[in-house]
């Protein structure tokens, strides 16, 4: 039987997480069963408020042989853009093993590596894929690179904008997906400078290198790359959904505030560790304050940031 969404909240939050291994990368959020099925849950959402379009550069099927997708998590996107380009090798890579807890398309593989840090003849076969696969080049590789929400471990953005470009072939596509941590109030205005436990939170992230507003800078990194006809689409995240007409964003108004609450109920002590002043009541203050100023409101959002750039032929 399928678990509630209480049930898997709880479990969520009560579990204690595991982490990767990779002492060179930053990434924050925990690795373990209870965050798979957070990130399954969240690809369902995000499928749906966009239509069942996942990828949205202008990018011709029948010219793309390979694909990768950064930070694959589940594998679940990297599945999805198996089925959608039929004639490519869709290549996923995390930091930690891919879990293998469903069929595969065919056309899939999976490895275990960091982008920034390694290239891509280094990394290792991971989950259920032949380890007896040649190796993938470091150079002009892929003809589309794909990643979604690395904002809470990528501490290199154009490092890792530079470095999909070289991947890239010649005409090649780079999309981005992600956020701005900025809440934002129904006239717009910018409500997270008033709460004091994220102004915290957010100057313990970037001692780490961490930058909150990955989402809307990737344009600029993008074109200093030397990418070419970038454009960007922009999603706005509900918090709450009861105010929102439709059954769609109804329902992921209503994850993301719930959601939301679990994510940072890990993250707040593990970016927090090593500050100074740093207590066991600190962090329990923290987590009260977050759940208070996460309450559902009507009007109350972040913005999601989907970038695409073209590599010149």
């Amino acid at each position: 039987m399928a678990k509630s969404e209480e049930q898997t909240k709880s479990e969520y939050i009560d579990h204690v997480p595991t982490y990767h291994t990779d002492k060179q990368a930053q990434y924050v959020l925990p690795n373990g069963s209870p965050e798979h099925t957070r990130l399954e849950t969240q690809a369902r959402h995000l499928s749906a408020i966009m239509n069942g379009r996942i990828i949205h550069s202008p990018i011709n099927k029948a010219n793309v042989r390979r694909i990768l997708d950064v930070g694959c998590g589940t594998g679940i996107v990297t599945d999805y853009l198996a089925r959608e380009y039929t004639a490519a090798e869709a290549i996923g890579v995390d930091l930690s093993p891919v879990p293998t807890f469903r069929d595969r398309p065919s056309n899939v593989r999976f490895v275990q590596g960091n982008i920034l840090t390694e290239k891509p003849s280094a990394w290792l076969s991971s989950g259920d894929s032949d380890s007896s696969r040649e190796a993938l080049p470091d150079t002009q590789a892929f003809d589309l690179i794909y990643s979604r929400l690395l904002i809470c471990g990528l501490n290199d953005w154009p490092g890792y904008l530079h470095t999909s470009y070289s991947l890239l072939k010649p005409g090649g596509w780079a999309e981005v997906h992600d956020l701005d941590w900025i809440w934002y109030d129904k006239n717009d205005k910018v409500i997270s400078e008033d709460w004091p436990w994220w102004r915290r939170l957010r100057s313990a992230g970037e001692a780490r290198g961490l930058d909150i507003t990955g989402g809307s800078r990737t344009q600029q990194w993008m074109k200093d790359a030397g990418f070419v006809d970038v454009q960007v689409t922009t999603y706005r995240w509900p918090f709450g959904g009861q105010w929102e007409t439709d059954e769609v964003w109804r329902e992921f108004g209503d994850y993301v505030s719930r959601v939301m609450v679990d994510m940072l109920w890990h993250l707040i002590p593990r970016l927090m560790e090593g500050q100074e002043g740093v207590t066991a009541e600190v962090i329990d203050r923290m987590r009260e304050d977050m759940k208070r100023d996460f309450a559902p409101e009507e009007g109350k959002h972040w913005v999601f940031y989907v970038t695409c750039g073209r590599k010149p032929e």
